[in-house]
């Protein structure tokens, strides 16, 4: 589904665009300020909900472009806080729309900008640090994420004490990352003691919780613990929907864990039957061209391949042979 640029961001779009244009020599410096405290007073969008997108890929734009212009210039890219924060939004945006190639590019500039104009500890810096580390995660690169994750748990630790909300996700991080390398032991241990400290200081349906708790039973299911990691998920998803509704994309990602799971345990049929309806209602969200949506086509075919029902696999892909590798 496409949804319309908000009128908001097509203005300061506009705005920005007629201030270069009318920009005369000599006046750089001026009009980068300009154009970036504009752009700093756009509202707030939420990047993780698919309906912004189209905005925030406008936005992305104009960000981008202006932090070359910005740099040029030799106007800082860290001021306002409202600039910093747009700029994280749209790192975010980058990350969770499937771009995490030019997210992670740009997530290197703006930190490296960052760790020289309010330093490495300040909290934005490493709001950026993580979202450089996200993206390369994204990317199944863990093991250059790895070491930027590892420097923001023991800078954010360091800073704020273990219990504080953002160690809590640094810490989250960090046990992601060792599921993605495969270290299970080491990553079950880590999340085992974070879900602890996030239900003791934020609650059992605080956002963060819920990551660890999803993160300790990927570790479960990487383990060969699979009725607990499937009790986990099931969990999870529950969690998912009181707090973030039915039709989120964390929710609708916690039912494909459920769905993976139990094709893993060998219960193909329902597997199959929560795949069949997960995929017109995140493709309702998030579009055909969503790596979730291709996930979900692809795990739905091999549950009907699992159960036999190889016509019906053929039909998923609509009869083109189905490229995409297994989640």
């Amino acid at each position: 589904m496409t949804h319309p640029v908000d009128p908001a961001v097509r203005q300061a779009h506009t705005d920005v665009l007629n201030l270069f244009r009318k920009s005369t020599a000599g006046e750089s410096a001026a009009v980068c300020r300009t154009a970036r405290d504009r752009l700093a007073a756009l509202p707030n969008l939420d990047p993780d909900d698919p309906s912004t997108w189209a905005s925030y890929e406008l936005i992305t734009a104009d960000v981008q472009t202006l932090l070359g212009y910005l740099r040029e210039a030799g106007v800082p890219s860290s001021e306002p806080e409202r600039f910093r924060s747009l700029v994280i939004s749209v790192l975010r945006y980058l990350y969770v729309a499937d771009q995490a190639d030019p997210g992670a590019l740009l997530a290197e500039l703006v930190h490296r900008d960052w760790q020289t104009w309010i330093g490495e500890s300040h909290d934005h810096t490493l709001e950026a640090a993580g979202r450089l580390a996200a993206c390369l995660h994204a990317l199944d690169d863990s093991e250059r994420a790895r070491p930027v994750f590892e420097r923001i748990l023991r800078l954010r630790s360091g800073k704020h004490g273990d219990d504080h909300p953002d160690t809590l996700l640094a810490a989250c991080n960090m046990g992601a990352c060792l599921n993605q390398l495969q270290d299970f032991g080491a990553a079950f241990r880590l999340n085992t003691g974070t879900v602890a400290r996030c239900e003791r200081r934020l609650g059992k349906d605080d956002r963060t919780t819920i990551l660890a708790t999803q993160n300790l039973a990927g570790s479960l299911f990487g383990l060969g613990e699979l009725e607990r990691a499937l009790t986990l998920y099931q969990e999870i998803h529950r969690r998912h929907r009181r707090v973030s509704g039915e039709n989120s994309l964390t929710t609708l990602d916690a039912q494909a864990g459920i769905a993976i799971t139990l094709h893993k345990l060998g219960d193909y049929e329902a597997a199959r039957v929560i795949n069949a309806g997960l995929l017109p209602r995140i493709e309702a969200v998030a579009g055909k061209d969503y790596s979730g949506t291709k996930h979900t086509r692809t795990r739905l075919e091999m549950n009907l391949r699992a159960l036999g029902r190889d016509k019906e696999a053929d039909e998923v892909h609509g009869g083109i042979p189905n490229f995409l590798p297994p989640p």
